[in-house]
């Protein structure tokens, strides 16, 4: 038997499955499954050269593409794989043995993760069935447990939910007071537009994170970026591997920043199926919860019947994703794409829902 730390042999990874997603309705993952134009599939095939393939990634234009993106200076970026890859840094810089780690429960699966991979332990502020969870509760275990980080997924997942900018602007003035590290993973910018970037300089201790794995469509470069104080990148460049992240996801995301247009365009257009969604939902006599994300929580009853017509769904070449704990044990997630996506689910989700309504739906 191999010498595995003792605190990893309790860690549960999923492995990634060996079936392809490609040939489906690709409705678990929220992603942005709007496809990209041709005109940026072209420039992406034009930067495969032997010499890129060949060449270690160079990501210089791409900090001043992002600094002007965001808003703010080269040294207040820090690249990285994916929003996830960010994340594991600020865990690396600030996290040790034994340290508190406040979360929002439930909440993004990584933060989990990174809690036992770094031998920290959890401090959970539960929502309530309904979803709610006051800033009074956040800020009393901040005062109780003595958090070395927070970690707020704004919005969350997978509960859709978002803070108010006014409480979370407590949590910073908390956190900074407790000398805590703040983190705002804000995964679904642009899908929900308030971003807390413009406090970095405000709030020392403030770590934003962001991916261009959902708005700006791109979730196979596995691209992320953190923004934060020039004190807050100082140390998470401390635990940079070699490289960032690797060359097709530095030239990807270079080019996605110069169509911003088209990603804004493609985000009215989820919108716009969200809402149509939201409204055959409604005809169908289906309730779901409020999400500020680019998904929908939709209420079929109960547990067994979300993975049910999740199983069912997939016989139909559409993927969803059901089986959640308290508080949403009874919803099947769906991410949003356009009128015409959303169209050909609600179809099948007739066919195969065990919630079978007789209503009729404005297909």
């Amino acid at each position: 038997m191999l010498p595995l730390k003792k605190h990893l042999s309790t860690l549960i990874r999923i492995p990634t499955p060996d079936e392809s997603r490609l040939e489906y309705l690709r409705l678990d993952k929220n992603e942005n499954i709007i496809p990209l134009p041709l005109k940026i599939l072209s420039e992406f095939k034009k930067a495969l050269t032997a010499d890129f393939i060949s060449a270690y990634p160079e990501p210089g234009t791409l900090y001043k593409k992002l600094a002007r993106h965001v808003g703010c200076k080269l040294e207040n970026l820090y690249l990285s794989s994916g929003s996830d890859g960010a994340i594991k840094s600020v865990f690396e810089a600030f996290v040790e043995i034994d340290d508190k780690v406040l979360l929002l429960g439930p909440t993004y699966a990584m933060f989990y993760v990174y809690v036992k991979m770094f031998q920290a332990e959890s401090v959970e502020v539960k929502y309530a069935a309904d979803l709610s969870l006051p800033v009074e509760k956040i800020l009393s275990q901040i005062e109780s447990a003595q958090p070395k980080l927070i970690c707020i997924a704004n919005p969350n997942s997978p509960t859709g939910t978002v803070m108010k900018p006014e409480d979370l602007r407590q949590v910073m003035a908390l956190a900074r007071q407790k000398n805590a590290v703040i983190l705002i993973d804000e995964a679904y910018y642009l899908f929900y537009p308030e971003t807390c970037a413009g406090l970095i300089n405000e709030y020392s201790n403030l770590v934003v994170t962001r991916t261009f794995s959902k708005a700006f469509g791109i979730a196979s470069a596995r691209f992320g970026f953190a923004v934060g104080s020039r004190e807050m990148i100082e140390c998470l460049q401390k635990t940079r591997p070699m490289y960032e992240t690797n060359a097709y996801a530095v030239k990807f995301a270079g080019i996605m920043l110069e169509y911003t247009d088209v990603v804004k365009k493609n985000i009215r257009e989820a919108l716009k199926g969200k809402r149509f969604l939201e409204r055959e939902l409604k005809n169908m006599g289906l309730s779901y919860f409020k999400s500020y994300a680019n998904f929908v929580l939709i209420d079929v009853g109960s547990k067994d019947k979300a993975i049910a017509t999740e199983k069912a769904l997939k016989q139909k070449k559409i993927l969803a994703k059901g089986g959640f704990g308290f508080p949403l044990e009874r919803c099947l997630r769906i991410n949003i794409g356009s009128v015409g996506q959303m169209k050909r689910f609600l179809k099948v989700l007739i066919e195969v829902s065990a919630v079978r309504e007789k209503k009729r739906v404005s297909l």
